[in-house]
């Protein structure tokens, strides 16, 4: 493949947003299609042909309580995953179809298509080529982009080599790029899967041509407010922290879960949301937070 073009930044309003305070990010849309009756095991997409309208009121209810950026629902898209289960060109249609979904929800927002990892390749184990991990989501990124999507968002990467091959085929497309990490935690700090730290793996993403990088689907506490200063001051790009409020049975209330991310937000996280059972609750209540600390 051609290598990728010049990295693009965030949108120009987006950047002005982020120097007048943190940026609220969408919650979760799996867990809050489950909730709906989005049958265990079948992949959010699904309900794309099926029950469109489903997927719109979970963007519309995140708008609603105040998030500026939706995430489309189409984390699997280019997956593995998702392609055994569609006709030929079907992935690229519903692509098209999520984007138009939350761009009808988004408001004054902006639209990031999400993309999940291929879950190709081992941390410190087999991979495929890198080519192949780079054509493999060229389709997807492509038809997100075609779609008027104003960013590309990478999410829960997890092996270096994938997060590096669906950076350089969203570059290709010329828009801004978002990279975040499913990171594990031990001893307070979030480390990346083969054990190591998280820093070099996110000063990776951003001198890639990432536009901003983080975490998602980590826990909000003590090692994620650690990573947030850390990041204030080694981090040449706005830090995204989009923590879930837990573990299913678990999950936290809004008001809990966001008191738990505001340490993270007051350390230097920008753009901030919740990821794996949040939803238009937390998100409301993290809007809350945001407007507090800003008048404090």
């Amino acid at each position: 493949m051609s290598p990728p073009g010049p990295a693009a930044p965030l949108p120009a309003a987006l950047r002005r947003a982020l120097r007048a305070g943190p940026v609220l990010l969408d919650g979760a849309m799996g867990t809050a299609l489950q909730a709906r009756g989005l049958p265990p095991g079948e992949l959010p997409e699904a309900w794309l042909g099926d029950h469109p309208e489903e997927i719109a009121a979970v963007h519309r209810a995140h708008a609603a309580a105040g998030a500026r950026i939706l995430l489309t629902c189409t984390f699997n898209a280019a997956a593995p995953r998702l392609a055994g289960r569609l006709a030929s060109g079907r992935a690229t249609a519903l692509c098209r179809q999520a984007a138009g979904l939350a761009r009808a929800a988004a408001g004054g927002g902006w639209v990031a298509g999400a993309l999940g990892p291929l879950a190709l390749a081992t941390p410190g184990g087999a991979a495929p080529p890198a080519s192949e991990l780079e054509g493999r989501f060229a389709e997807a990124v492509a038809a997100l982009a075609g779609a008027g999507v104003d960013l590309l968002w990478l999410e829960s990467q997890y092996d270096r080599r994938e997060a590096t091959a669906a950076l350089r085929a969203a570059r290709a497309c010329g828009l801004p790029v978002v990279v975040t990490f499913t990171l594990a935690e031990a001893g307070g700090r979030l480390l990346a899967a083969d054990g190591g730290d998280a820093g070099p793996m996110l000063l990776e993403a951003a001198a890639g041509g990432a536009a901003a990088v983080g975490v998602n689907c980590v826990l909000a506490g003590p090692a994620l407010t650690a990573l947030a200063s850390w990041a204030l001051a080694s981090l040449p790009v706005p830090l995204v922290a989009k923590p879930s409020p837990g573990l299913p049975g678990q999950v936290l209330p809004p008001s809990a879960f966001a008191a738990a991310l505001a340490p993270a937000l007051r350390a230097g996280a920008r753009l901030v949301g919740g990821c794996c059972g949040a939803d238009s609750g937390h998100v409301d209540a993290l809007a809350a937070m945001v407007r507090d600390e800003g008048a404090r």
